[in-house]
């Protein structure tokens, strides 16, 4: 299947979409700290690359000459990590279409004319053992593409709950509309990660910071579909049974420290404070 220009999108009848979003309003759906804390990975990534390349030259006797390569080997191993990811869901998941899950399709590509990306990425559909998950990424200098686990999928056509599904495509679209699939956003904050107490500082927060943002940019395109975070927590055979007020008057509740520490070491922020983030004005708290 060839991929499909958003131009081609706009002669097609959208109904029961909200109006496409602007590059203005994404930034004031960002959270705050995002662009904060990718400027100070982004410094921090500098320095360790120019000690990186400088410390052979100036200490060849400490570090190796292969060192001065850094940002390329950098830039090849996350090419090559991307190829390989992509190459995995081209031999073992199914990809949408128009005629492969049609329903599902349809909603990834109203949701990419409503947020105005160049072209309706890639999507597949992939068993993973009953883990219940999505996520967005990019073969890097060809194309962006969405997975979605089987399960996430099943609860739409097995309950009718398509509202649910729509969220979280909604928020795997953002995080592509929001510039965190790119190579150059990843290359740099690559080596943050290979640094344990920057990575549990500074790139864990960064990410927890970008779930705060597609959550916010999803919750704007799909407001219906906001007890789709429940899936993660209760199942996607329970989730339907949880009473949804008294979750979200738990997760207003206090948080204590094992709450806190979960989620200062996590990539994503904990499940109590993204629900409470998506039913009032303030923004999620990172720390």
């Amino acid at each position: 299947m060839s991929r499909i220009s958003i131009g081609l999108l706009k002669d097609i009848s959208i109904n029961g979409g909200t109006s496409d979003l602007l590059d203005s309003e994404i930034m004031d759906l960002r959270h705050p700290a995002e662009i904060p804390l990718f400027f100070i990975c982004l410094l921090t990534s500098i320095l360790i690359y120019i000690t990186l390349m400088t410390v052979p030259i100036l200490y060849p006797e400490e570090l190796g000459p292969e060192y001065i390569l850094v940002v390329p080997a950098s830039i090849a191993f996350l090419s090559f990590v991307s190829g390989q990811t992509y190459g995995g869901m081209m031999a073992n998941a199914i990809r949408l279409s128009e005629k492969q899950f049609p329903e599902l399709y349809e909603i990834i590509k109203r949701l990419s004319f409503e947020l105005n990306l160049k072209e309706v990425p890639d999507a597949f559909l992939i068993q993973e053992g009953g883990l219940i998950n999505a996520f967005a990424t990019r073969l890097y200098f060809r194309r962006n593409y969405v997975v979605f686990y089987a399960d996430v999928v099943e609860v739409a056509y097995r309950e009718g709950d398509f509202d649910s599904l729509e969220f979280i495509v909604a928020h795997e679209l953002a995080h592509i509309k929001a510039g965190h699939v790119t190579l150059l956003y990843n290359l740099s904050i690559f080596p943050i990660a290979f640094v344990p107490v920057l990575k549990n500082l500074l790139w864990t927060a960064l990410s927890r910071a970008r779930e705060y943002t597609s959550d916010s940019i999803a919750i704007r395109l799909a407001p219906s579909g906001k007890k789709g975070l429940i899936v993660l927590s209760a199942g996607e055979h329970l989730y339907k049974a949880v009473n949804y007020e008294e979750y979200l008057e738990t997760a207003r509740g206090p948080e204590g420290f094992w709450i806190w520490s979960t989620n200062l070491l996590s990539t994503h922020p904990a499940l109590v404070r993204r629900v409470k983030a998506l039913n009032e004005s303030s923004p999620g708290r990172i720390f």
